[in-house]
């Protein structure tokens, strides 16, 4: 009797605690809620984290963007308008004064994604170069074209836009028929059939014959595609077709190392083009 007397009064004292208790309860409730809401930033910023070369690649590419806002309408897009510009010059071999103020004389055009796994691991590249354009002997511009002044202009073009019906932008540029034969007519000089292609002869990329092949399919076309454009007339002996291309990259890789300097040495070579055994992009290399 004594144990049951003593259990008894250990259970009501437990009882009469949670009575006298009761109101933190709810404070302690309160309490909880308002931690939650008070670590939503922190959770936030590791989250971030976790992401943050996709967001910074993101972030890269779209400030290089063109818009394709109205490529579904008759007045076009601007990726309309830079194919025009190509087109035009693949006629008249001038580059218009309209074209080169918008765009450029010689530039970089990338074909990208988001969600692009490659494009991500390819945009320091480009953002290196860029921060280092011209500087020092590792990203000197001194190259067969003599042109040390260009300044770095990349365009990029996002290949999975779509409108607000679901329908995918880019294709309704890519169907037209100027805009076919750039891809085809670059397709066939950077195979190396009818043209000395370094590049491609030298096999450094893998699967280059491959990705060259696929961009006569708008849904095969491997991303990053990336295009030297080079309208200048001092670049002409360079030309490999009529609109100015004259490489084409796509997973590349880097030169003298793998880290983002590396890839910007390699984008250099594609830029200058300067005859050297270590430039993969020239009749002189050997690799």
């Amino acid at each position: 009797m004594v144990v049951f007397r003593a259990i008894g009064r250990f259970f009501v004292r437990i009882g009469r605690w949670i009575k006298d208790t009761a109101w933190i309860q709810p404070l302690l409730i309160v309490g909880g809620i308002f931690a939650i809401i008070f670590s939503i930033p922190h959770l936030t910023k590791w989250v971030k984290s976790w992401v943050k070369d996709e967001s910074a690649a993101e972030k890269y590419y779209s400030s290089k963007k063109l818009s394709l806002k109205n490529a579904d309408k008759d007045n076009g897009s601007e990726v309309d308008d830079l194919f025009d510009y190509l087109t035009e010059f693949s006629e008249t071999k001038t580059a218009s004064e309209a074209g080169k103020k918008k765009f450029g004389e010689k530039f970089f055009l990338a074909i990208v994604q988001e969600n692009c796994n490659a494009c991500q691991e390819r945009y320091g590249g480009f953002k290196t170069l860029e921060n280092n354009w011209g500087k020092g002997e590792s990203f000197s511009l001194d190259g067969e074209d003599g042109l040390g002044n260009e300044p770095f202009k990349l365009h990029t073009i996002y290949a999975d836009t779509k409108n607000d019906d679901g329908d995918n932008l880019f294709e309704k540029v890519y169907e037209r028929a100027e805009v076919l034969n750039f891809f085809e007519t670059t397709i066939s000089a950077m195979e190396g059939d009818n043209y000395d292609h370094p590049y491609y002869i030298n096999g450094k990329e893998s699967g280059y014959e491959t990705n060259l092949k696929n961009l006569k399919e708008r849904e095969e076309i491997t991303t990053p595609a990336i295009f030297l454009i080079d309208l200048t007339s001092e670049g002409n002996a360079g030309w490999r077709s009529d609109y100015g291309v004259r490489e084409v990259l796509f997973t590349f890789d880097g030169t003298d190392g793998t880290d983002d300097y590396a890839k910007a040495r390699t984008l250099r070579n594609a830029w200058t083009n300067n005859p050297s055994i270590g430039n993969v992009f020239s009749e002189e290399y050997n690799g």
